[in-house]
């Protein structure tokens, strides 16, 4: 029988015992430690055992580092054993071929000694060791980005760092890849089905550039491109994006107005990840006969760009993303242009689900303009990743099929929403589940209710409390105190506040203000109004309406309207249409008064600048919207930093952000370009022009100090449909996911954990491995939860503290 590692030390002393246990070969007695502790620096670092874990870790051998150490009384002995090499490895790895990789080998006074073996990144690459004193690290070749190896052994924990660096390039679209393969229009009717090609709209993937002086151009441009005014449309610079999201559009104008080739650049400021495509004008444009003005980035390229971006870095620097394109025509190029963007390390989970008008996926209405006459109003969804909306509430027929005023509960469980147009005094309320949604009809009208959290209660602009989905009306006090009739009130993540605007109340001047309450739903009681937002000594048709708190329920966002245009005033819902301005604005719920309009969000970077894009001649065209004219109105895009509404928040904070969802009217680069206010079916042929009324999608800054911006530039939403206005909204949880289910984040589990399965991909666990901590968008109940000692726990899931 083999004596125990501890025991040998007493009886043979340090020295022998090692012999003797690295005789008896690895892992006996002498586990490693999956330490704790960050990247490190080049050269790495030792430390104690952590007690870390994570979804994304890979190890080779047992890692306890809570298990028996070398000395007697079970205490563990400092061994002083090294890790070589010790400097910062870097591998270069082209995509699609084999990867390199690196070895190590743990020595102790000049000789190797077994240890166990890990990575804090197994989404990058993966350990292996054999015998247990040397270990290969070996990358995935998908992503790049910054790797801690650790050795550990008896609570001990060696870090060595290895920088991957992704290199790729291409000439021409690739087929072969699938993703790719959906970028490739090859009819015309792919341009604006659903949400356009890849999600996105335009002419998708170019053909590959044969011309070998046109590539010799775009290495070697001959000026800038300043003279030609060339310039990006969108995205926006400075944009921060999640990961797991549709490649963007890049859109751009100069003034040749068409281009025969183009060079796009991606590289990451660390060096993680590079890439350089070269791509000849979309086939399409042979049938379509339209110039060559916007490009996607391929969406393989696009997911291994954001993957590898915003990690760790080796300085501690923040890994962003960097754009470049070049544009050729008749031999000479132009450029570069470029653009930089953080990217959250993190997931967008949860679904949005908005109202459109237009839809193509319900048709209840006449009098359409274009296409057969008909349309639809209905509500939609869409989650991340989808290239198209899905149809939820609303169908075929006549107009009492229309389904679009609605709200939706925090968790994802329950939709409420207003029936069409001959029976706008009753609503329904939409039971939600991954199988679909089952309606049950209400007995009153509920539009713009707020809906609890947890789907249980709704709280309408008559200030009823009801039970859902009975629609039993519950006792309440305290709310008609301060308003007699709600605008659009919303509870908070956690269920214990509500805010509201309000048309009417014993406050002759209520219709100016923004109100927070606390809530109890055990009592209906709703207690301590305070007013957040207080509009009085504004100009006339100043009011603030359709809030939404963030995720910690610790301040709000809210549409400010600065001008209720040709509508009129007297809506407690803010309206969108018909010249109604307005902007997006922050407040802190503890009645400090400070107001902060959100001027990265808006298009504002500069008190004087606005760097959303305009028309440089007027779009001739004449539309309405209820018999009213509204084609004359801003027809040039002048003004779009004031055509911003309706804000919800993702529930789940990501990344270091929260993530807000609104209504604008803004142009859509050189997508979408008709006049702002141009999105009625019966006012404007929608078939043949794309409405500018589409959802956007911005990050704010978790760690914001009140009375700061804490916002960045928005990018467009992929998949929402290219054909319809859509508008409000709701970012909410998946119906959630039960045990054993396949999974990305914890948030979408019912359990609130996701972790590896028995073959190593993720799936809904309802505990933390082995009873420990929790991982990002894990479930928690305090900051403690959290395996990263700087998470905050944010609505009941551990979340990354600011901007990385």
């Amino acid at each position: 029988m083999v004596q125990s590692c501890s025991a040998l030390v007493v009886a043979l002393g340090l020295g022998a015992a090692l012999a003797a246990c690295s005789a008896h070969g690895p892992g006996i007695e002498t586990p490693a430690a999956s330490g704790g502790g960050g990247a490190g620096d080049g050269g790495g670092t030792t430390t104690g055992g952590g007690d870390s874990s994570s979804s994304n870790s890979s190890s080779s051998g047992d890692f306890d580092p809570t298990g028996p150490g070398v000395g007697g009384g079970g205490g563990n002995v400092p061994l002083g054993f090294t890790v070589e090499p010790s400097d910062l490895q870097t591998i270069a790895v082209a995509a699609g071929q084999a990867p390199p990789s690196v070895s190590y080998t743990a020595m102790l006074r000049d000789a190797p000694i077994n240890v166990g073996w890990s990575v804090d990144r197994g989404e990058l690459g993966a350990i292996s060791a054999s015998p247990a004193s040397m270990a290969t690290f070996t990358p995935k070749g998908t992503t790049g980005g910054l790797v801690t190896v650790r050795a550990g052994l008896n609570g001990e924990t060696v870090e060595r760092n290895v920088l991957i660096q992704l290199t790729a390039a291409q000439n021409g679209a690739d087929a072969a890849v699938p993703a790719q393969a959906q970028q490739i229009a090859t009819d015309p009717t792919q341009l604006t089905l659903g949400g356009g090609v890849g999600g996105v709209g335009g002419e998708g993937l170019g053909a590959a550039v044969t011309s070998t002086a046109t590539l010799d151009a775009l290495q070697r441009p001959a000026s800038d491109g300043a003279a030609e005014k060339l310039k990006f449309l969108y995205p926006y610079d400075g944009t921060v994006w999640p990961r797991g999201l549709l490649a963007p559009l890049l859109m751009w104008q100069w003034t040749p107005g068409d281009a025969d080739a183009i060079q796009i650049e991606l590289r990451t400021t660390s060096g993680s990840f590079s890439w350089k495509g070269t791509f000849g004008r979309p086939e399409i444009l042979a049938t379509t006969g339209g110039p060559f003005i916007r490009h996607p980035i391929p969406q393989d390229v696009w997911s291994m760009a954001t993957d590898s971006a915003g990690g760790p870095t080796p300085d501690g620097s923040p890994d962003r993303l960097t754009v470049s394109l070049t544009v050729a025509r008749e031999g000479q190029a132009y450029g570069p242009i470029s653009q930089t963007w953080t990217v959250a390390p993190a997931r967008l989970s949860g679904v949005i689900y908005y109202n459109s008008y237009g839809t193509r996926l319900a048709e209840n209405h006449g009098g359409a303009v274009g296409g057969n006459g008909r349309f639809g109003g209905a509500v939609l969804s869409i989650r991340a990743g989808d290239t198209a909306p899905q149809l939820v509430a609303g169908g075929n027929g006549d107009d009492s099929q229309c389904r679009v005023c609605h709200s939706v509960s925090v968790d994802g469980s329950r939709l409420l929403v207003q029936n069409g147009l001959d029976s706008y005094g009753l609503s329904a309320a939409y039971d939600l589940t991954p199988a679909g949604a089952t309606e049950h009809a209400l007995s009153t009208a509920a539009p713009f209710a707020a809906v609890t959290p947890d789907g249980s209660l709704a709280l309408t602009q008559a200030g009823e409390l009801l039970s859902l989905p009975s629609s039993t009306r519950r006792p309440t006090s305290g709310l008609d105190e301060v308003a007699y009739e709600l605008g659009t009130p919303a509870f908070s993540p956690d269920g214990t506040r509500v805010v509201f605007n309000a048309m009417s109340g014993p406050d002759a001047d209520i219709r100016r203000k923004l109100f927070v309450m606390k809530f109890d739903a055990a009592t209906g009681d709703f207690t301590d109004p305070e007013v957040i937002v207080d509009d009085r000594g504004e100009p006339e048709g100043t009011r603030p309406g359709w809030p939404a708190f963030l995720p910690d329920s610790k301040s709000v966002v809210f549409h400010h309207q600065t001008d209720p245009g040709n509508e009129g005033d007297n809506f407690g819902d803010l309206r969108t249409r018909r010249g109604a301005k307005a902007h997006l604005a922050w407040a802190s719920i503890d009645g400090s008064g400070t107001v902060v309009p959100l001027d990265l969000m808006n298009g504002r970077d500069g008190p004087r600048s606005i760097y959303l894009p305009s028309l440089s001649a007027p779009v001739e065209m004449t539309c309405t919207a209820d018999e009213t004219s509204v084609g004359a109105i801003d027809n040039r895009h002048k003004d779009d930093i004031n055509l911003n509404y309706e804000p919800t928040v993702n529930p789940v904070a990501s990344g270091g952000y929260a993530w807000v969802v609104f209504t604008s009217r803004r142009l859509y680069g050189n997508a979408a370009t008709i006049p702002p206010f141009c999105s009625d079916p019966r006012g404007v042929d929608l078939v043949e022009n794309i409405t500018t009324k589409k959802l956007w999608v911005a990050a704010i800054d978790l760690n914001a100090t009140p009375g700061t911006d804490p916002s960045h530039p928005a990018f467009y939403l992929p998949a929402q449909e290219l054909l319809a206005g859509n508008a409000r909204g709701f970012w909410v949880l998946d119906p959630c996911r039960s045990e054993g289910a396949s999974c990305d984040t914890g948030d979408q589990c019912c359990g609130g954990y996701c972790q590896p399965g028995s073959d190593g991909e993720l799936i809904c666990s309802n505990a933390p491995p082995d009873g420990h901590c929790s991982q990002p968008q894990e479930r928690c109940e305090t900051a403690a939860d959290c395996c990263d000692p700087t998470n905050r726990c944010i609505n009941g899931f551990c979340a990354v503290e600011g901007p990385r």
